[in-house]
């Protein structure tokens, strides 16, 4: 999809989610978003590493960085920039007793679960970033990868099972299977 397409995309999927509910509860969640690609974003900028590309498509932001060159411990840095920011956002409302408004209440709920999801070790999110610049330490990239590849396919294997057998089970939201399903189909386009 061209740049364009994927601009619209994005747009498409924020104006539905703003026309479905007058309430503030989708842009708390596009807020929390924006806070987690931030924390990526300023903690790139202090290790002074140079982003290469910024990808608006229809159901996520993308930033990949220039890390040639750059040690591991650095790209660790970035990889966990998104998550503490959003602990930092959860943490600050909280000690501000701001919680008891409902609104900021799930404000501090997406920050805390987009923080717990990207720290699932699948190579597509913020865990699986981690996972792989912790085992680039340990051995040499090629086995690195591999292991990284395993584990990501492993992890999303669980995924699918829990969320099939809290469906099954507990007729549960759909949601953790849509989950589950996406990062399969991105697991398999970027290897």
């Amino acid at each position: 999809m061209d740049k364009i397409g994927e601009k619209i995309g994005f747009l498409a999927v924020l104006l539905t989610m703003m026309s479905i509910s007058s309430s503030p509860y989708p842009m708390m969640l596009i807020l929390a978003y924006i806070i987690h690609e931030l924390g990526h974003i300023i903690i790139a900028k202090i290790n002074h590493i140079p982003m290469r590309k910024f990808k608006i498509g229809s159901f996520r932001l993308s930033l990949s960085y220039d890390c040639s060159g750059v040690p591991y411990k650095k790209e660790l840095f970035v990889c966990l920039g998104g998550i503490a920011f959003n602990l930092l956002f959860a943490s600050l409302m909280a000690i501000l007793k701001l919680y008891k408004y409902d609104s900021i209440s799930f404000f501090i709920l997406c920050n805390l679960s987009l923080a717990l999801m990207n720290l699932y070790p699948v190579s597509t999110l913020d865990g699986g970033g981690i996972l792989k610049c912790l085992l680039m330490m340990l051995f040499d990239a090629e086995k690195a990868e591999k292991i990284s590849k395993i584990i990501s396919l492993i992890a999303v294997f669980i995924l699918w099972l829990c969320a099939v057998y809290l469906q099954l089970v507990f007729d549960s939201n759909i949601s953790m299977l849509f989950i589950s399903i996406f990062l399969l189909i991105e697991l398999c386009f970027s290897c």
